[in-house]
Protein backbone atom coordinates (compact mmCIF):
# COMPACT_ATOMS: atom_id res chain seq x y z
CA UNK A 1 0.00 0.00 0.00
CA UNK A 2 1.59 3.25 -0.81
CA UNK A 3 1.64 6.21 1.16
CA UNK A 4 0.96 9.92 0.00
CA UNK A 5 2.65 12.68 1.38
CA UNK A 6 2.65 16.86 0.99
CA UNK A 7 5.91 17.11 3.09
CA UNK A 8 8.42 16.30 -0.13
CA UNK A 9 6.27 18.60 -2.28
CA UNK A 10 6.54 22.10 -3.06
CA UNK A 11 4.52 24.65 -3.94
CA UNK A 12 2.31 26.94 -1.53
CA UNK A 13 1.10 24.77 1.22
CA UNK A 14 -1.84 25.52 3.05
CA UNK A 15 -4.05 24.30 6.13
CA UNK A 16 -7.75 23.49 6.83
CA UNK A 17 -9.67 23.44 10.28
CA UNK A 18 -11.71 20.44 10.95
CA UNK A 19 -14.38 19.51 13.72
CA UNK A 20 -14.39 16.53 15.22
CA UNK A 21 -16.90 15.05 13.18
CA UNK A 22 -14.79 16.05 10.49
CA UNK A 23 -16.55 18.96 8.95
CA UNK A 24 -14.79 21.75 7.26
CA UNK A 25 -15.12 24.89 9.36
CA UNK A 26 -11.97 26.97 7.96
CA UNK A 27 -8.72 27.37 6.35
CA UNK A 28 -5.54 28.77 7.39
CA UNK A 29 -3.27 30.35 4.31
CA UNK A 30 -0.22 31.93 6.75
CA UNK A 31 1.20 31.14 9.70
CA UNK A 32 4.26 32.55 11.88
CA UNK A 33 5.62 28.67 11.64
CA UNK A 34 4.77 25.80 11.86
CA UNK A 35 6.53 22.22 12.50
CA UNK A 36 4.65 18.59 11.25
CA UNK A 37 5.85 15.23 11.58
CA UNK A 38 4.34 12.26 10.23
CA UNK A 39 5.20 8.84 11.99
CA UNK A 40 5.23 5.28 11.20
CA UNK A 41 4.75 3.41 14.60
CA UNK A 42 5.11 5.61 17.10
CA UNK A 43 2.87 9.14 18.63
CA UNK A 44 2.38 7.98 22.43
CA UNK A 45 4.41 10.91 24.06
CA UNK A 46 5.90 12.91 20.74
CA UNK A 47 5.05 16.09 18.74
CA UNK A 48 2.70 15.68 15.71
CA UNK A 49 2.45 19.61 14.93
CA UNK A 50 3.10 22.93 16.28
CA UNK A 51 1.51 26.07 14.79
CA UNK A 52 2.12 29.60 15.78
CA UNK A 53 -0.42 32.06 14.18
CA UNK A 54 -0.76 35.90 15.01
CA UNK A 55 -3.44 35.94 17.44
CA UNK A 56 -7.13 36.86 16.45
CA UNK A 57 -10.44 36.60 17.80
CA UNK A 58 -11.31 34.50 14.54
CA UNK A 59 -8.32 32.34 14.95
CA UNK A 60 -8.87 31.90 18.69
CA UNK A 61 -12.43 31.02 17.91
CA UNK A 62 -11.74 28.66 15.06
CA UNK A 63 -8.65 26.84 16.28
CA UNK A 64 -10.10 24.78 19.62
CA UNK A 65 -8.92 21.86 21.04
CA UNK A 66 -10.32 18.80 19.56
CA UNK A 67 -11.02 20.32 16.31
CA UNK A 68 -8.42 18.85 13.36
CA UNK A 69 -5.67 20.37 11.26
CA UNK A 70 -4.77 19.13 7.40
CA UNK A 71 -1.80 20.30 5.32
CA UNK A 72 -3.31 20.26 2.09
CA UNK A 73 -2.50 17.21 0.36
CA UNK A 74 -1.23 15.00 3.16
CA UNK A 75 -3.22 11.61 4.34
CA UNK A 76 -2.89 12.72 7.86
CA UNK A 77 -5.27 14.67 10.33
CA UNK A 78 -3.55 16.06 13.38
CA UNK A 79 -5.31 16.68 16.46
CA UNK A 80 -5.73 19.72 18.69
CA UNK A 81 -4.99 19.48 22.01
CA UNK A 82 -3.70 23.07 23.44
CA UNK A 83 -4.36 26.48 22.58
CA UNK A 84 -2.22 29.02 24.25
CA UNK A 85 -2.39 32.72 23.89
CA UNK A 86 0.91 34.85 24.92
CA UNK A 87 2.45 37.91 23.43
CA UNK A 88 -0.03 38.45 20.44
CA UNK A 89 0.50 34.94 19.74
CA UNK A 90 -1.72 31.74 19.15
CA UNK A 91 0.37 28.41 19.75
CA UNK A 92 -1.29 25.43 19.03
CA UNK A 93 0.17 21.94 20.35
CA UNK A 94 -1.43 18.74 18.15
CA UNK A 95 -0.94 15.09 18.02
CA UNK A 96 -1.49 13.21 15.00
CA UNK A 97 -5.01 11.68 15.02
CA UNK A 98 -3.70 8.57 16.12
CA UNK A 99 -4.01 9.88 19.38
CA UNK A 100 -7.51 9.25 19.87
CA UNK A 101 -6.69 5.22 20.00
CA UNK A 102 -5.29 6.49 23.89
CA UNK A 103 -9.13 7.38 23.93
CA UNK A 104 -10.47 3.69 24.24
CA UNK A 105 -8.86 1.01 26.95
CA UNK A 106 -8.97 -2.86 26.35
CA UNK A 107 -8.85 -4.41 29.80
CA UNK A 108 -7.87 -8.27 29.00
CA UNK A 109 -4.91 -9.65 28.22
CA UNK A 110 -3.99 -10.51 24.70
CA UNK A 111 -1.81 -13.61 22.95
CA UNK A 112 -1.23 -15.30 20.94
CA UNK A 113 -3.28 -13.19 17.70
CA UNK A 114 -3.76 -12.81 14.16
CA UNK A 115 -2.64 -9.06 14.15
CA UNK A 116 -4.43 -7.61 11.32
CA UNK A 117 -7.94 -8.91 12.26
CA UNK A 118 -7.43 -7.89 15.96
CA UNK A 119 -6.43 -4.99 15.71
CA UNK A 120 -9.29 -4.15 13.50
CA UNK A 121 -11.23 -5.17 15.36
CA UNK A 122 -10.38 -3.44 18.64
CA UNK A 123 -10.89 -0.49 16.24
CA UNK A 124 -14.11 -0.97 15.30
CA UNK A 125 -15.11 -1.18 18.35
CA UNK A 126 -14.33 2.25 19.85
CA UNK A 127 -17.40 3.87 18.20
CA UNK A 128 -16.07 7.40 17.84
CA UNK A 129 -17.31 10.08 15.51
CA UNK A 130 -15.40 9.29 11.74
CA UNK A 131 -13.50 6.47 12.25
CA UNK A 132 -13.65 3.25 10.42
CA UNK A 133 -11.68 0.65 8.64
CA UNK A 134 -9.31 1.45 5.73
CA UNK A 135 -8.47 -0.80 3.45
CA UNK A 136 -7.16 -4.44 4.49
CA UNK A 137 -3.18 -4.92 3.49
CA UNK A 138 -3.51 -8.73 3.64
CA UNK A 139 -0.80 -9.19 6.52
CA UNK A 140 -0.59 -12.54 7.77
CA UNK A 141 1.60 -11.85 10.51
CA UNK A 142 0.63 -13.78 14.50
CA UNK A 143 1.65 -11.99 17.28
CA UNK A 144 3.05 -14.88 19.40
CA UNK A 145 3.68 -12.62 23.04
CA UNK A 146 1.85 -11.49 25.15
CA UNK A 147 0.08 -7.29 25.20
CA UNK A 148 -1.24 -6.42 28.92
CA UNK A 149 -4.20 -4.58 29.11
CA UNK A 150 -4.27 -0.89 28.32
CA UNK A 151 -4.96 2.12 25.93
CA UNK A 152 -5.53 0.50 22.53
CA UNK A 153 -2.73 2.98 21.30
CA UNK A 154 -0.15 1.58 23.37
CA UNK A 155 -1.44 -1.84 22.46
CA UNK A 156 -1.20 -0.97 18.74
CA UNK A 157 2.13 0.20 19.07
CA UNK A 158 3.64 -1.98 21.07
CA UNK A 159 2.49 -5.03 18.60
CA UNK A 160 3.51 -2.85 15.37
CA UNK A 161 6.93 -1.63 16.83
CA UNK A 162 7.82 -5.73 17.59
CA UNK A 163 6.62 -6.43 14.07
CA UNK A 164 7.80 -3.75 12.04
CA UNK A 165 4.62 -2.29 11.04
CA UNK A 166 3.22 0.84 10.40
CA UNK A 167 -0.36 2.03 11.25
CA UNK A 168 -2.36 5.03 10.61
CA UNK A 169 -5.60 6.88 10.99
CA UNK A 170 -5.73 8.19 6.96
CA UNK A 171 -7.53 10.92 5.93
CA UNK A 172 -10.27 10.55 3.87
CA UNK A 173 -11.98 14.07 3.10
CA UNK A 174 -14.84 13.27 0.73
CA UNK A 175 -15.72 10.41 2.77
CA UNK A 176 -15.52 12.50 6.22
CA UNK A 177 -13.83 9.75 7.95
CA UNK A 178 -10.48 8.83 9.55
CA UNK A 179 -9.80 4.90 7.85
CA UNK A 180 -7.52 2.95 10.48
CA UNK A 181 -5.04 0.77 8.28
CA UNK A 182 -1.83 -1.10 8.70
CA UNK A 183 0.93 -1.68 6.08
CA UNK A 184 4.07 -2.17 5.75
CA UNK A 185 6.38 -0.87 2.64
CA UNK A 186 9.25 -2.95 1.19
CA UNK A 187 12.41 -1.91 -0.36
CA UNK A 188 11.63 -0.50 -4.01
CA UNK A 189 14.75 -1.47 -6.19
CA UNK A 190 13.70 1.41 -8.11
CA UNK A 191 14.36 3.68 -5.64
CA UNK A 192 18.08 4.69 -5.60
CA UNK A 193 19.53 7.19 -2.71
CA UNK A 194 23.25 8.35 -3.07
CA UNK A 195 25.17 11.53 -2.59
CA UNK A 196 25.95 11.62 -6.33
CA UNK A 197 22.32 11.90 -6.94
CA UNK A 198 21.54 14.73 -4.82
CA UNK A 199 19.12 12.65 -2.40
CA UNK A 200 20.93 11.76 0.22
CA UNK A 201 23.88 13.48 2.95
CA UNK A 202 24.89 13.00 6.47
CA UNK A 203 26.76 9.79 5.52
CA UNK A 204 28.00 8.56 8.99
CA UNK A 205 29.82 5.23 9.40
CA UNK A 206 31.04 4.29 12.74
CA UNK A 207 32.63 0.81 13.96
CA UNK A 208 33.91 0.44 17.42
CA UNK A 209 35.21 -2.57 19.47
CA UNK A 210 36.39 -0.28 22.24
CA UNK A 211 34.25 -2.48 24.96
CA UNK A 212 33.55 -5.70 22.69
CA UNK A 213 34.28 -9.22 24.11
CA UNK A 214 32.80 -12.30 23.06
CA UNK A 215 33.69 -15.00 26.07
CA UNK A 216 32.52 -14.49 28.96
CA UNK A 217 33.57 -16.39 32.59
CA UNK A 218 31.41 -16.04 35.25
CA UNK A 219 33.17 -17.14 38.84
CA UNK A 220 30.24 -17.99 41.36
CA UNK A 221 30.19 -19.33 45.05
CA UNK A 222 29.40 -22.62 44.13
CA UNK A 223 30.65 -23.07 40.26
CA UNK A 224 31.96 -21.77 37.30
CA UNK A 225 30.79 -21.69 33.73
CA UNK A 226 31.84 -19.76 30.51
CA UNK A 227 29.90 -18.90 27.50
CA UNK A 228 30.10 -17.34 24.05
CA UNK A 229 32.23 -18.12 21.59
CA UNK A 230 34.26 -20.90 23.88
CA UNK A 231 36.02 -22.40 20.50
CA UNK A 232 37.66 -19.04 19.22
CA UNK A 233 41.33 -18.34 19.63
CA UNK A 234 44.13 -16.35 19.40
CA UNK A 235 42.88 -12.45 18.08
CA UNK A 236 39.17 -13.63 17.99
CA UNK A 237 39.21 -14.63 21.78
CA UNK A 238 38.51 -11.49 23.65
CA UNK A 239 37.26 -12.46 27.44
CA UNK A 240 35.65 -10.78 30.22
CA UNK A 241 35.43 -11.98 34.07
CA UNK A 242 32.44 -11.43 36.06
CA UNK A 243 32.43 -12.23 39.77
CA UNK A 244 29.47 -13.68 41.10
CA UNK A 245 30.70 -15.11 44.15
CA UNK A 246 27.77 -13.36 46.11
CA UNK A 247 25.06 -15.66 44.11
CA UNK A 248 25.18 -18.90 45.97
CA UNK A 249 22.55 -22.10 45.71
CA UNK A 250 19.15 -21.19 46.64
CA UNK A 251 17.11 -22.94 48.55
CA UNK A 252 16.04 -26.87 47.16
CA UNK A 253 18.43 -25.67 43.28
CA UNK A 254 19.93 -28.25 41.82
CA UNK A 255 23.56 -27.50 40.59
CA UNK A 256 22.52 -27.87 37.09
CA UNK A 257 19.67 -25.24 37.93
CA UNK A 258 22.02 -23.01 39.78
CA UNK A 259 25.22 -23.17 37.04
CA UNK A 260 21.93 -22.23 34.21
CA UNK A 261 21.46 -19.10 36.01
CA UNK A 262 25.35 -18.45 36.09
CA UNK A 263 25.24 -18.95 32.22
CA UNK A 264 22.04 -16.27 31.59
CA UNK A 265 24.28 -14.08 33.64
CA UNK A 266 27.01 -14.34 31.34
CA UNK A 267 24.94 -14.13 28.03
CA UNK A 268 23.31 -10.84 29.70
CA UNK A 269 26.68 -9.18 30.61
CA UNK A 270 27.92 -10.01 26.96
CA UNK A 271 25.22 -8.40 25.13
CA UNK A 272 26.80 -5.34 26.99
CA UNK A 273 29.56 -6.17 24.87
CA UNK A 274 28.90 -6.53 21.36
CA UNK A 275 30.82 -5.44 18.51
CA UNK A 276 29.57 -1.64 17.38
CA UNK A 277 29.07 -0.41 14.11
CA UNK A 278 26.05 1.39 12.50
CA UNK A 279 25.71 3.53 9.39
CA UNK A 280 23.59 6.55 9.41
CA UNK A 281 22.19 8.68 6.57
CA UNK A 282 19.26 11.24 5.95
CA UNK A 283 17.54 11.13 2.48
CA UNK A 284 16.63 14.26 1.03
CA UNK A 285 14.56 13.05 -1.95
CA UNK A 286 11.05 12.60 -2.05
CA UNK A 287 10.00 9.95 0.67
CA UNK A 288 7.02 9.03 2.46
CA UNK A 289 6.59 7.69 6.05
CA UNK A 290 7.97 4.02 5.89
CA UNK A 291 9.48 3.94 2.94
CA UNK A 292 12.58 1.48 2.36
CA UNK A 293 15.52 3.47 2.24
CA UNK A 294 18.58 1.55 0.88
CA UNK A 295 22.39 3.49 0.53
CA UNK A 296 25.75 2.78 -0.04
CA UNK A 297 29.02 3.73 1.29
CA UNK A 298 30.74 4.98 -0.96
CA UNK A 299 34.18 3.53 -1.30
CA UNK A 300 33.16 0.55 0.36
CA UNK A 301 30.92 -2.70 -0.18
CA UNK A 302 28.73 -1.52 2.77
CA UNK A 303 25.14 -1.19 2.13
CA UNK A 304 22.53 -0.06 4.36
CA UNK A 305 18.44 -0.35 4.50
CA UNK A 306 16.81 1.73 6.52
CA UNK A 307 12.64 2.43 7.00
CA UNK A 308 11.84 6.18 7.45
CA UNK A 309 10.25 6.22 10.98
CA UNK A 310 9.04 10.02 10.40
CA UNK A 311 9.09 12.83 8.22
CA UNK A 312 8.62 16.49 9.21
CA UNK A 313 8.21 19.85 7.81
CA UNK A 314 9.37 23.15 9.26
CA UNK A 315 7.69 26.25 8.10
CA UNK A 316 8.89 29.49 8.84
CA UNK A 317 9.63 33.09 7.73
CA UNK A 318 8.47 31.38 4.24
CA UNK A 319 11.46 29.10 4.43
CA UNK A 320 10.68 25.37 4.11
CA UNK A 321 12.43 22.22 5.19
CA UNK A 322 11.95 18.96 5.22
CA UNK A 323 14.22 16.29 7.85
CA UNK A 324 13.83 12.63 7.69
CA UNK A 325 14.50 10.02 10.57
CA UNK A 326 15.33 6.37 9.68
CA UNK A 327 14.99 3.27 12.33
CA UNK A 328 18.15 1.16 12.75
CA UNK A 329 19.86 0.31 9.29
CA UNK A 330 20.64 -3.43 8.27
CA UNK A 331 24.01 -3.63 7.15
CA UNK A 332 25.45 -5.92 4.62
CA UNK A 333 28.65 -6.46 2.55
CA UNK A 334 28.58 -7.21 -0.92
CA UNK A 335 30.98 -9.67 -2.66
Amino acid sequence: MTQRSALTTTGHKSLSVYSSRLELLGRIESWVSLVWTERYNLYSDVQGAQLELQASTALQALCRPDRYLWLGGSDRLMRILSARLADHRLVLCCKDATSLLAERVHPQTLQGFGVETTLRQLVEAMDWPGLALGQEAGLADTYTGEVKPGSLLSIVEQVCQELDLGFRLRFAPGAKQLLFELYRPKLDPNARYAPHYGNLTGLVYTESITDYKNVCTVVGAEGTVTVGATQAVGAARRELLVDATSRKKEQNQTQAAYLDSLRALGQQELAKHTRLENFRFTPTGPVTVGQVVAARLPGTQIQAAARITSVTLTSQKGETSVTTEIGTPILRRTP
